[in-house]
């Protein structure tokens, strides 16, 4: 058995190959936590402002002014840390380019859209592309102008704090809600049905711990809050959800109607 397992055109299991990933109700329970948390973390601030203080040092100002915060997060200054930030970065980039191999192959040996992997894979890339790249890159941190932590007065910068999920001007650009790279390394998880069963059992822990790890890296470094890593990392799983439930959906009608 393979690690990225071939399986037969659509058809035996109700699910499919994505399992749980496709089934409508819990992509609808996804939105709904999605929705739930943003209200979570916005009328609970103090959450966010909290777990990004673990991680700063505040110093005396040069200035002299008892008014203002000045401080800096060492982590960010930290080599080890920078250089397991660039791998964590460099992971979605090499898992896209094997799975667009992958998908190539297939097609080149005739495969198309009934066959379960040719599915998987396509829905996978398209959830990158639309999940870290168009939602969270191109719309919620361009639009919804969150200043990041390091911004912050709070954090010895010169913006206001804003709420998470909050419209703001406060950030102009690339800004803190939610974090592309949460929701990047997040998309790891969009490779496991593509995988076999003991292979996907032995991957869950170990991908876990490093989207987790790259999460908190973003806030001990004052890139982002806690609340836009979580909600960064599970806009991405709500993408792919969607997209696999209508991808299943789309295959288990072409192939009702497909003459025979």
């Amino acid at each position: 058995m393979t690690a990225f397992q071939s399986t037969p055109a659509f058809g035996s299991r109700r699910l499919g190959r994505f399992g749980v990933w496709s089934d409508p109700a819990f992509a609808v329970g996804l939105v709904v936590l999605w929705v739930a948390l943003a209200f979570f973390f916005n009328r609970l601030p103090q959450i966010d402002k909290a777990v990004s203080s673990l991680f700063f040092a505040a110093t005396n100002c040069a200035t002299g002014d008892a008014t203002r915060i000045c401080g800096e997060f060492p982590a960010a200054d930290m080599n080890g840390y920078k250089l397991l930030r660039s791998a964590f970065m460099a992971l979605p980039i090499v898992a896209a380019l094997v799975v667009a191999a992958i998908l190539s192959r297939d097609l080149v040996a005739g495969r198309r859209w009934h066959h379960e992997r040719v599915r998987a894979s396509a829905v996978a890339l398209a959830a990158l592309a639309v999940g870290p790249g168009l939602l969270v890159n191109a719309f919620l941190k361009e639009y919804i102008g969150r200043a990041r932590p390091q911004s912050t007065s709070l954090f010895g910068g010169e913006q206001p704090f804003v709420a998470a999920a909050e419209w703001s001007d406060a950030c102009q650009h690339n800004c803190s809600f939610v974090s592309g790279e949460a929701a990047a390394i997040a998309w790891l998880a969009c490779l496991l049905p593509l995988c076999s069963r003991q292979v996907r059992r032995m991957l869950i822990l170990p991908m876990g711990l490093i989207i987790v790890t790259a999460g908190m890296l973003r806030v001990a470094f004052g890139r982002h809050f806690l609340s836009d890593v979580v909600l960064g990392s599970l806009s991405t799983l709500v993408v792919f959800c969607l997209l696999a439930w209508a991808c299943e959906y789309l295959a288990r009608g072409s192939r009702v109607l497909a003459p025979r």
